[in-house]
């Protein structure tokens, strides 16, 4: 399996990368992501909670960086195991600078799954895979910004460095708050997959009837 792309921050290189590298900024943007730790320089080991159609479970993990040639790009492995399967990746990271304070990433990744997990398709393995990253690069720009926006309030009104710091790191709560719960981001893959298998007419009849359906069960529910 393997998933590319490109996606455009509004902040300075310099602030994008110092994101990718903090455990506390990935934890909060990364749907499931109960936990996520710094435990040797460039290496990382967490716990993700994943639904993927019918299966659902914890995973442990480890994530090692590799080639970093701050702050312009680096290489990661992903090995990541549980109960219903196991998640073997690579990957690698290009921030350019698109404008004195614009970044466009690009991103490669190959991943390998196996276990329950890989039985219930490949096609909505990859369409959540692909949800997950667009949610957490969704997430990773909303952090920077809440972030910068915090420590710039402290600072206008006088704040210290430490001030800042802090305000900045109080404003990854209503972020990580806001990631969707499991039930959601499921439901938001089997829309995506609904788009991909099922034509747009007979969608809009399937909608039609589900409609219905609805509405004849509120009316048994009134009368």
């Amino acid at each position: 399996m393997k998933i590319a792309g490109e996606y455009s921050f509004a902040a300075p290189r310099a602030v994008v990368w110092e994101a990718l590298q903090d455990p506390k900024v990935l934890a909060a943007v990364l749907p499931g992501a109960e936990r996520l730790d710094l435990v040797a320089p460039d290496e990382y080991e967490g716990k993700l909670k994943i639904k993927v159609g019918p299966v659902q479970g914890d995973f442990t993990g480890k994530v090692k960086l590799q080639d970093l040639q701050p702050p312009a790009s680096y290489n990661m492995t992903i090995d990541g195991q549980g109960a219903q399967g196991f998640v073997k990746a690579t990957a690698s990271i290009a921030l350019a600078e698109d404008g004195p304070s614009a970044t466009r990433m690009r991103y490669d990744s190959e991943a390998q799954v196996g276990g329950r997990i890989a039985s219930v398709g490949q096609r909505l393995v990859e369409s959540s895979a692909r949800a997950i990253v667009k949610q957490s690069l969704e997430g990773l720009d909303a952090a920077i910004r809440a972030r910068a926006a915090a420590a710039q309030t402290v600072a206008a009104a006088g704040g210290s460095v430490a001030e800042a710091s802090a305000a900045a790191e109080a404003a990854l709560a209503p972020i990580e708050a806001a990631k969707p719960s499991q039930a959601a981001f499921a439901a938001g893959v089997a829309r995506e997959v609904a788009k991909e298998v099922i034509p747009p007419g007979v969608r809009r009849v399937i909608i039609a009837v589900v409609a219905i359906v609805v509405i004849l069960w509120i009316l048994r529910q009134v009368l």
